[in-house]
């Protein structure tokens, strides 16, 4: 024992930089393996602990058509066992606030005349501010979303648009809102004052909406209550429905995104070390294969020897594991914090769960690393002393290496023709083959992290430029009608008539579709409510996309979202029965399209076929505008926002699409970044130690060229140049895999979210600059690892 602690120990201070790089890529296996498991284990939990601690809605009824009677539905739904519901909550709509003299036109805002406190649904949890019944008069509490996205603290003041005027508002308190406060998102309950919001609201036009959470002991069991209610009252719910899963959906969908990326690059990145480990453990039994054979002469057993190896990537692994295991508990915590922040409460960080995950990861990572040691190691059984003392390596090993040397693959490339120093830099290739493999599978993953980081980057960044691929308009321009009983109609659309700069003009409201069980057997009697988007205007011309069919044209016509033909088992050409504001209808699907607001759960319709139903429907949420001259789109926006801020919101799409997915990429890129920078490094780290083995078995050769008068730096250079050539090529096929094969690990998890077709922007330019970043981390590595070359002389290195 005392004789194989001190081989292993040999081992460690012989090849100190070695051995201190494969102690950092075991480090960094398990910081990324442990990280991505840890955000997964929270996946979700934060949520779930907040909604059951705020005994939060599972569906939230917003009575904004006018089609069912608020106190009527209330009142059955207080009845019900089983079921506790909010109280009728009294709202007005804003849009648009200003603060710190900044103008933030696209914020959808609910002003809420706040019931007393305590609340038996949907209760407030404060993260700032001091908690009373209601807000103080003169000041609102707003969500921890609408905070954080603005910079809005507690103590600062805010100017809510009510038209023509500007009403100033202290936050007194921030809270946890679970409806409407998560990340990402334009639309906020802001809660008043009961006296404030009757003098403010009095005197503006239009009427009060109200809004009512409901929360089920059993959410399973909600379909039943729905049918039972459709039963007893003679006709489906009409209103608007929000479900639980689109309330849950943004808290979830970046933590899923991160996790399930980094388990998957968390693995390859382990798998890299696995195989570099075993790879250092074949070299360095043929780097000492002579001194290996002498210790079997003088008695030393084969088990004995594997043992040395065992030990000496024991001590290593420990010292690794431990403080990257320490190191994932701090990265997984920070990127948890900012993808809930809306959760928090307070300053204090969010309780982490899943260390005892992260505790089996690195018991499971010293399990594999010892596995692939004894794996590896077991090749010194088969050295024979007299065979290690007379070539240095085994009799076949020796004959295979000179067979490569003087292979048909060198002719063909033409040794003799080349320059010397590609001949080199081929031949130190070519003789380490297994070395090269494993660089070039390196260069090629590194190089597709970071590609797949800039596109996803990119495409969320401007996602203005592939908006209808997302299920959103194209149009130049959105007008959002906030008030509809005082929005003037007829002035904007004659206005819009006489401008010579707009093109086109289409004007879109919404209906709540209901398909009923009793056309279909296959969803078990569930009754499914469907966001139906309703146009006057072509779909067409405004730039809505399909991923199959064509957008309805007809009053039958309908076009259906990706989890709506899924739940449904429709394609094109089916039937569907709906029923629109108590009437059934059956629409001929024409297309299918993919949408990630309401999760695809939604409908495209003609105002036509509304108007079978209601000739006198004219309700209109907002309102889509193509100009002449794209440049003019601002000019035109602001000159129409100006005009009508007392009843509508006109931003360019840009503007609206960028206040909302903005956020997204400031959460995506710290973790995007983290997981690329630590790919460059292990790229660094392997290519630097597997030179490094490839130049120790090489010293003689090396000695040979310095000794016939090559420079050392011409010999480094020469083997630099290889690595790159190599890794050149594993970036370019990288770079594919980045762009065509990992987006579909996304897909994966955005079909949950109703995208099952990743829209990318793929600006090339910039995916070739981050794929070059891996093959300057190689060429890097490679020159460093040579430094061995010119620090000796050329009679050690021959005597070596």
């Amino acid at each position: 024992m005392a004789a194989m602690l001190k081989l292993s120990l040999s081992y460690l201070s012989r090849s100190k930089i070695q051995n201190l790089l494969i102690a950092l890529l075991i480090l960094l296996s398990a910081l990324l393996v442990s990280t991505a498991v840890i955000i997964l284990a929270n996946t979700g939990n934060q949520f779930k602990e907040m909604h059951e601690r705020t005994h939060g809605s599972h569906q939230i009824l917003t009575f904004d058509k006018g089609l069912n009677d608020p106190k009527a539905v209330y009142d059955w739904w207080a009845s019900q066992d089983g079921v506790e519901v909010s109280t009728l909550l009294r709202y007005r709509p804003l849009s648009g606030i200003t603060f710190n003299d900044l103008d933030i036109p696209n914020l959808y805002l609910y002003m809420m005349d706040t019931p007393a406190l305590p609340w038996k649904v949907d209760k407030l949890v404060f993260s700032s501010g001091l908690q009373s019944a209601v807000p103080e008069q003169g000041s609102v509490w707003i969500p921890t979303s609408m905070a954080n996205a603005y910079t809005i603290s507690a103590g600062d003041t805010i100017g809510f648009k009510t038209g023509s005027s500007t009403l100033d508002l202290k936050v007194s308190g921030i809270v946890v809102d679970i409806p409407y406060g998560a990340p990402f998102t334009n639309t906020a309950r802001v809660w008043m004052n009961p006296a404030d919001y009757q003098a403010d609201f009095h005197s503006l036009g239009g009427k009060d909406t109200y809004m009512m959470g409901i929360h089920f002991n059993d959410y399973s069991m909600n379909s039943d209550y729905w049918d039972h209610y459709a039963s007893e009252t003679g006709a489906p719910f009409l209103e608007t429905k929000m479900e639980f899963e689109s309330i849950a959906s943004f808290y979830l969908i970046i933590s899923q995104i991160v996790g399930f990326i980094m388990v998957f690059l968390g693995v390859v990145m382990m798998i890299i070390a696995l195989i570099t480990i075993g790879f250092t453990i074949s070299d360095a039994i043929l780097a000492n294969y002579q001194t290996i054979g002498i210790l079997k002469s003088l008695g030393l057993t084969s088990n004995r020897t594997i043992g040395t190896y065992v030990i000496q990537y024991s001590l290593l692994s420990v010292v690794a594991i431990l403080p990257g295991i320490a190191l994932s508990v701090l990265v997984s915590k920070f990127i948890i914090n900012i993808s809930v922040s809306s959760l928090r409460v307070g300053s204090s960080d969010i309780a982490i769960k899943g260390s005892s995950a992260a505790i089996l990861v690195g018991v499971s990572l010293f399990a594999l690393v010892l596995l692939f040691v004894v794996l590896y190691a077991r090749k010194a059984r088969s050295i024979q002393p007299v065979q290690a003392i007379r070539y240095g390596m085994s009799e076949s090993d020796h004959t295979r290496m000179s067979n490569r040397i003087h292979s048909p693959l060198g002719n063909w490339i033409g040794f003799g023709r080349m320059p010397v120093l590609a001949v080199i830099g081929i031949r130190n290739l070519i003789k380490n083959s297994k070395s090269s493999i494993l660089m070039f599978l390196l260069t090629t993953v590194a190089s597709s992290v970071l590609v797949l980081g800039y596109v996803l980057l990119t495409s969320i960044t401007g996602i203005y430029q592939t908006a209808a691929k997302w299920g959103y308009d194209n149009a130049n321009i959105a007008a959002v009608v906030v008030n509809n009983s005082t929005f003037p109609k007829d002035e904007f659309k004659q206005l819009l008539a006489e401008d010579s700069r707009i093109r086109y003009v289409g004007w879109q409201g919404n209906i709540t579709g209901v398909f009923s069980p009793e056309s279909s057997s296959e969803i078990h009697g569930q009754t499914i409510s469907l966001y139906l988007s309703v146009l006057d205007g072509s779909y067409q011309e405004l730039g809505f996309e399909n991923l199959r069919g064509n957008n309805p044209q007809q009053e039958n016509e309908i076009a259906v979202g990706v989890s709506v033909a899924k739940t449904l088992n429709k394609d094109l050409g089916d039937l569907i029965d709906l029923y629109i504001q108590g009437e059934k209808r059956t629409f001929i699907i024409t297309g299918i399209y993919q949408a990630i607001a309401n999760m695809s759960v939604s409908g495209r319709i003609t105002m036509d076929a509304v108007r079978t139903v209601n000739p006198a429907y004219s309700d209109f949420d907002a309102i889509f505008i193509n100009v002449n001259d794209p440049t003019q789109a601002n000019t035109v926006a602001n000159e129409l926002n100006e005009r009508f801020k007392s009843s509508a919101s006109v931003v360019t799409q840009k503007t609206l699409l960028d206040s909302v997915y903005a956020e997204a990429a400031d959460i995506l890129i710290y973790p995007m970044s983290l997981i690329g920078l630590l790919f460059i490094l292990a790229t660094f780290i392997i290519i630097f130690s597997t030179c490094r083995i490839s130049i120790r078995k090489e010293n003689k050769t090396y000695g040979i060229y310095k000794s016939i008068g090559m420079t050392s730096r011409r010999i480094r250079l020469s083997v630099a140049m290889g690595v790159t050539v190599l890794s050149v090529i594993g970036a370019v096929l990288g770079s594919v895999i980045g762009v065509y094969v990992l987006p579909v690990l996304l897909e994966m998890i955005l079909s949950g979210y109703g995208i099952v077709q990743l829209p990318l922007i793929l600006n090339w330019g910039g995916i070739i600059l981050f794929a070059c970043l891996s093959i300057g981390a190689a060429a890097l590595g490679s020159w460093f690892s040579s430094r061995v070359i010119g620090e000796a002389s050329p009679r050690m290195l021959v005597i070596e």
